[in-house]
Parts: C-alpha cells; sequence; structure tokens
C-alpha cells in the first residue's frame, strides 16, 4: 500500500494548454503518470471534475493506503468535503461518479484546496521527474556512443554526426554544447560523459570477469545426447567467451561425478540427495531443463535457501500456440469434421451444427505466468474477452489489466468459471492446485470448454470424464494426462477412462511444448542463467520451494 498525491490542475508543471487540464500523479515521491490532454472542456469546474474522474480511475490500480488530492477549485473542493451542497445540474452526475469511484479505492481519500502547498508540493516533485528523465535521456543516447581511449582523456563520436568530443571524466570536462550549457548548471552529466562512465565500468567488468576462476557446471540432465549439450554450450560460449569447463555425468563415472560435486557452481538436471547438496559447498544453481517442477523434493530444498533454483519458460510460444490450437479444434469442431468427411459425411450450412466463432467470447485463464500471459496476447487479438486468474497479484502485474476485462486470485476461481464461455488451465501443479478443478467447478462449466495444457492432476480425472461423457461439459482438449508410457512401452492410453472414444475430447500426447524451436531455445536459457551466475547475477525464473513455483 503507497501513498499517492495527485495534482488536477489547468495549469499542472509543465503546463498542458490553454483550456485543458492536466493531472500528474506520485505514488511515494516518484512520478507514476503526467496526463497533458484536454479530457474535459467547459467550465472550470466541469473540466475540473472530468479531470478528477480519470485521475481516480487511474489511482484505483495503485492500490493507494492514502491520497492526498490537491485541486485547483476550491468550490470544488468544498463541495467533495461536503462543505458546499453541489447544486448545478451538469455537475452533480460528475460528483456522484467520483463518490462511487472512492468507495472502490480501500485507502483514505484527501480533497485538499492550497494554492502555495499545491504548487509547491506538486511543481517541486514534477521538477525531480523532469531532472530524472533528462538523466535517462542522456543515459539512452550515450549507448549508441563510441569511446576511443587516449593518453589522459576520451575521444566520443557517434556513427551519425561523425563528430568527435574530447572528454575528461575525472575534472569532469567536455566540450559538447550540452555540458557547457545545461550539465553545471542543473547537475547531470551529458551523454558524452555517460558514456565514458559506461566505457570504464565495462573495462572494469571485464578484467574482474577475465580473472574469475574457472566456473564448472555439471550436466546430469539426459533430455539430450551429451554430445548436443556440448555441442550446444560450445556454440555459445564463442561469443560470450568466458571461463567455463562443462562436465557431462554420461561421459563420466559415478566416483568422479561425486568428486566433482564439491567443485560445481551450476548443476543442470537430475536428483540430488541431501548428501549431495551438503557436499556441493560452491553450488549456487541447480537449473531444470524444463518448465514442469512437480516432481522436485521442495523440501529439500528449503534446507538450501542459498541455492537458486530455476526453471525454464522458453517453451512460452510453443505452449501458448498449442493452447491456442486445441482452442480451436474443439471452437471449430475440427476433429469430428476431419474424420467424417474422410468416410464421405459432411457438415455445414446444411445442417444445424454452427461452429463457433471467438470474437467477443470470453476466456478464463486460470494461471496468469508466462504462458497464460501468452495466451491471452493472442486471445486478445481474436477479439475475445479475458479473465485472468493468480495466485498472487503483484505491482507488475496491474499494468497486464490494460487487455483483461478481470485479474483475480485464488478466491475468484468461480467467478471467472462462470464468466468464462472458454477455460484454460496454466498453471503448476502444487499441492494447492492438486484436484483444484473438482465436481462442483466442473458442474459450473456446464456448457463451456476446457482446455488443459498444464498438469492432468489438477482436474479431477473421474469428474471431468463424467461431465464429458454425460455431455453437461462441452468439450474438452487435453495435452495434459493421468498416466504415461515408461521406457519400455510402446502404447498406453492416457487415463483409466475412455476419454479416447468421447466425441467432445481433443487429445494430444503432452507435446505443448515440443517444437522445431523448442530445444534450441531452452538450452539458449539455461545457459543465460549459467553466464548470470558467472558474472554474479540473479539468474531468472527462480522457483520459491515454500510456494512450490
Amino acid at each position: 500500500m503507497s501513498k499517492i498525491l495527485m495534482k488536477i490542475d489547468g495549469s499542472c508543471y509543465p503546463n498542458p494548454g490553454n483550456m485543458a487540464i492536466g493531472i500528474v500523479i506520485y505514488k511515494d515521491g516518484e512520478l507514476v503518470k503526467k496526463i497533458s490532454e484536454a479530457i474535459g472542456y467547459g467550465t472550470n469546474n466541469v473540466a475540473e471534475y472530468k479531470a478528477l474522474i480519470r485521475g481516480l480511475e487511474e489511482v484505483k490500480e495503485l492500490n493507494p493506503k492514502n491520497i492526498d488530492v490537491y485541486c485547483d477549485s476550491q468550490l470544488v473542493v468544498k463541495q467533495l468535503n461536503k462543505i458546499y451542497k453541489v447544486r448545478d445540474k451538469g455537475i452533480i452526475p460528475l460528483f456522484n461518479k467520483i463518490e462511487e469511484i472512492i468507495r472502490t479505492i480501500p485507502g483514505k481519500v484527501n480533497f485538499i484546496w492550497n494554492r502555495r502547498d499545491n504548487n509547491f508540493v506538486a511543481d517541486n516533485l514534477a521538477k525531480k521527474a523532469i531532472l530524472e528523465e533528462e538523466k535517462k535521456k542522456r543515459e539512452r543516447a550515450a549507448q549508441d556512443l563510441k569511446v576511443e581511449r587516449k593518453d589522459d582523456y576520451f575521444l566520443v563520436s557517434s556513427s551519425k554526426s561523425g563528430k568527435y568530443y574530447t572528454v575528461n571524466p575525472n575534472t569532469p570536462q567536455c566540450n559538447c554544447a550540452d555540458f557547457n550549457k545545461r550539465t553545471l548548471k542543473i547537475n547531470i552529466e551529458c551523454k558524452h560523459l555517460i558514456a565514458v562512465r559506461n566505457f570504464l565500468q565495462k573495462e572494469k567488468e571485464e578484467k574482474k570477469l577475465r580473472e574469475r576462476p574457472k566456473m564448472k557446471v555439471l550436466i546430469l540432465s539426459k533430455m539430450v545426447k551429451p554430445k548436443v549439450w556440448r555441442s550446444s554450450f560450445d556454440k555459445l560460449n564463442q561469443k560470450a567467451r568466458l571461463n567455463i569447463e562443462f562436465i557431462i555425468a554420461e561421459e563420466e563415472t559415478k566416483n568422479s561425478i561425486k568428486k566433482y560435486l564439491s567443485e560445481v557452481e551450476v548443476v543442470i538436471g537430475g536428483n540430488l540427495t541431501q548428501e549431495d547438496l551438503s557436499q556441493a559447498k560452491r553450488l549456487k544453481l541447480f537449473q531444470i531443463p524444463f518448465a514442469g517442477i512437480d516432481k522436485l523434493d521442495f523440501n529439500l530444498y528449503k534446507k538450501f535457501p542459498d541455492i537458486y533454483v530455476c526453471n525454464i519458460h522458453a517453451n512460452k510460444t510453443a505452449v501458448s500456440e498449442h493452447a491456442f490450437a486445441l482452442l480451436l479444434a474443439l471452437a471449430k469442431n475440427v476433429i469430428n469434421y476431419d474424420r467424417d468427411l474422410r468416410l464421405g459425411k459432411w457438415h455445414g450450412f446444411s445442417t444445424k451444427e454452427p461452429t463457433i466463432q471467438l470474437q467477443g467470447k470470453s476466456l478464463g485463464i486460470i494461471g496468469l505466468g508466462s504462458i497464460g500471459w501468452e495466451i491471452a496476447k493472442k486471445a486478445k487479438s481474436f477479439g475475445m474477452k479475458i479473465y485472468g486468474l493468480k495466485r498472487r497479484i503483484e505491482e507488475k502485474d496491474l499494468e497486464k489489466r490494460k487487455i483483461l476485462e478481470f485479474l483475480g486470485e485464488e478466491e475468484d476461481l468461480h467467478k471467472v468459471i462462470k464468466k468464462a464461455d472458454f477455460i484454460i488451465l496454466a498453471l503448476p501443479l502444487t499441492s494447492r492446485t492438486k484436484g483444484l478443478i473438482g465436481e462442483k467447478e466442473l458442474e459450473l462449466m456446464k456448457g463451456k470448454y476446457l482446455i488443459n495444457i498444464a498438469r492432468g492432476a489438477i482436474i479431477s480425472e473421474e469428474a471431468l470424464f463424467k461431465a464429458l461423457k454425460k455431455g453437461d461439459l462441452a468439450g474438452a482438449a487435453i495435452d495434459a494426462w493421468y498416466q504415461y508410457p515408461t521406457s519400455k512401452e510402446r502404447e498406453m492410453l492416457p487415463s483409466k477412462y475412455n476419454f479416447h472414444k468421447l466425441d467432445n475430447v481433443v487429445m494430444t500426447p503432452h507435446t505443448a511444448g515440443y517444437s522445431d524451436k523448442a530445444l534450441e531455445e531452452n538450452i539458449k536459457s539455461i545457459f543465460d542463467n549459467i553466464v548470470k551466475i558467472y558474472r554474479g547475477e540473479e539468474p531468472e525464473n527462480r522457483i520459491d520451494p515454500e510456494l512450490e513455483y
């Protein structure tokens, strides 16, 4: 929960223009949003009310604890603070709308009129924000500059102009106009000075990396053959040029693997015991080479909190595409039409079996992680209304609301199911999500379509089969199953129930993440995390053993 300051004025700093209303929103002293456009014309008070509505709609998404709203109109403030009654018929509906919005905001809203405080507080924050903006502008521009070291100075040039500037970072000094006119006055560095400082920082980091002891990476995973691991990592490291030794377990004896455990900083795949982890004193990263983590011993890794445990989300594009292929197969009845036409049976305009048009239909995504978010973006392009569900909504998720009709948490599961025409499961299997979709949830899905590209055990196997056989559930498309063949078995049905005999089921053999790009992208993601550990940075896709994902 945060403190919000919002300034509503016709002359916000910088001035948005005549008869326009300006809105500037700050969260804990930092600029969040600046709106300078013609939001509402009319009298100044009407325009101010319209701007307040717009500003409060923006602010409520920030889940504020306290909001101070500085208004330009004393009358508006007195009306909102219930000192004066609103009598203007044109303002009454605007006043009521503001009251309605305030009821949805958890924190307290304070309406303030004090021209001196208004200008001093809000304008000082705005000036600070503008200064930060100027710094960022120069930092972005510095990235495109070329730096050349000389004896006691640097030459900085742009590939576009070809002009050189002389820079001495020690003084500091630069012969550019920006340095002479602005840098000394407002205490920010010009882009040439920033480029030199970046150059020196990079030199320092590269020297540190060159002097770094060799990193050893142990590959226990048998996801691909040893020669594929070696050739892939060698190719990636040709560009990175890092001092890394890759040890592939299949090429070693059991005794040598035990010996390496005390030396390695990264382990890829495999099943490590408590004894292994205790021996691996230098281990920083246990990298799972795929997305699924339901077989991980979470209790074991709780005992080793200093070891990063990460999985791979490189399959998000492939899995989201597969999810939509399954959704389309259900909506357009592709499988049954194909099967019947091979027998000479026709469907179409001559029958009472139209397919479903997706535009305007609603999609519930249970699990709005990296895969769920990719599905949401695809659904938006089809013109669908999207209802998302996440275990925990974080601040970074609020931006996603722009393309969603609704974003909820666990307790909103039934609400999302009721709203959706199609439901896609894209959440991990944990102790909390096992059996999440049971008889009660399937009853709520009457006449709807369910797609599972997550894990079979999230849905009650028996309840799902009964709902499909009775026709309560209009259809299901399933990629994640209940039983799988072992390496010795060539054929096996994916369930003890006869899903394969039902016409309202589309089946695929857990291949959503297996695309022509999958292997390459997975290995690249693994290598990226190795590089992060090598550089002392935090790796991507860290798993929290407490949350089991």
